[in-house]
């Protein structure tokens, strides 16, 4: 008699299409995780992949260097300290342009907290305290003058009286890696003269003048510093009385946070210079 042929054992492990099947499972759960992350930005992380892309494209270091972004001298007899060696402070989240979530460390307003305390402790040393008010901002610190301490009516040019007020607050700026913002402001009546037009170009030349004051007499590096003039349109308190409008007179200072400099322009050398 034929032998009958001995019946095949069936293949061990899971089917063909199952091995298929878990594979386009783990990629699909991978993209959702990396979508997932991207809608989570870390600004410091953010910088060092674009200065990785800028490396691949340009052949440079692959650092995305950001202005004001290193040390700051504070205090302490002139100890240089790094945002992260100070202590305290909280987290501040700005949101930016398309929605971008912009995270302020607890070491950078820790630091701005430090340098708030510096430049009240020198101008009370030099009995000037009452001449200006220092808060902290989401964008930094905020050094406020009113416009009766800096200038006549409808004028730019600065008191004598006021000048060692600067020349304190200019000195000690000068000292940290920051970028200064000078914004200058009006109250709401009227200004049309030979000289100013309108509260715009009264705002903006009063925030020249101090601008003009520091680089000249301090020494400030003019590339840190910036102007801005808005007119009557950025109120503090409302134009409702005169000693309202007295405070909305006003030249600031903004001290601005380092991360928040990369919304400012770079220097670029210029060809033929």
């Amino acid at each position: 008699m034929a032998r009958k042929k001995k019946q095949e054992e069936p293949k061990r492990g899971a089917p063909g299409w199952m091995v298929s099947y878990g594979d386009m499972m783990t990629l699909l759960l991978v993209f959702f995780v990396l979508l997932y992350s991207f809608s989570i930005v870390d600004m410091q992380e953010f910088i060092k992949a674009i200065g990785s892309v800028n490396a691949a494209i340009h052949g440079t270091t692959g650092i995305l260097e950001v202005e004001g972004a290193s040390t700051q001298k504070l205090g302490e007899a002139g100890k240089t300290l790094k945002p992260s060696e100070a202590k305290g402070g909280g987290e501040n989240i700005l949101e930016g342009a398309a929605g971008l979530k912009i995270s302020i460390s607890e070491e950078e307003i820790a630091a701005m907290e430090q340098l708030k305390e510096e430049i009240q402790q020198n101008v009370n040393a030099a009995n000037m305290g009452a001449s200006i008010s220092l808060t902290t901002s989401d964008r930094g610190l905020l050094i406020s003058l009113t416009d009766k301490v800096l200038f006549n009516i409808g004028e730019a040019d600065l008191k004598p009286e006021v000048l060692p007020i600067l020349r304190t607050i200019g000195k000690t700026l000068k000292d940290t890696d920051y970028v200064i913002r000078v914004e200058g402001y009006t109250c709401d009546i009227p200004i049309s003269t030979p000289e100013y037009r309108s509260n715009w170009e009264l705002s903006a030349d009063r925030a020249i003048s101090v601008l003009r004051y520091v680089i000249e007499n301090v020494g400030f590096p003019p590339e840190r510093l910036s102007v801005a003039g808005y007119g009557e349109y950025k109120p503090r308190v409302p134009n409702d009385a005169e000693a309202n409008r007295a405070l909305n007179r006003r030249v600031d200072m903004v001290v601005l946070y380092p991360t928040l400099n990369i919304q400012e322009p770079k220097t670029e050398a210029i060809e033929g210079r």
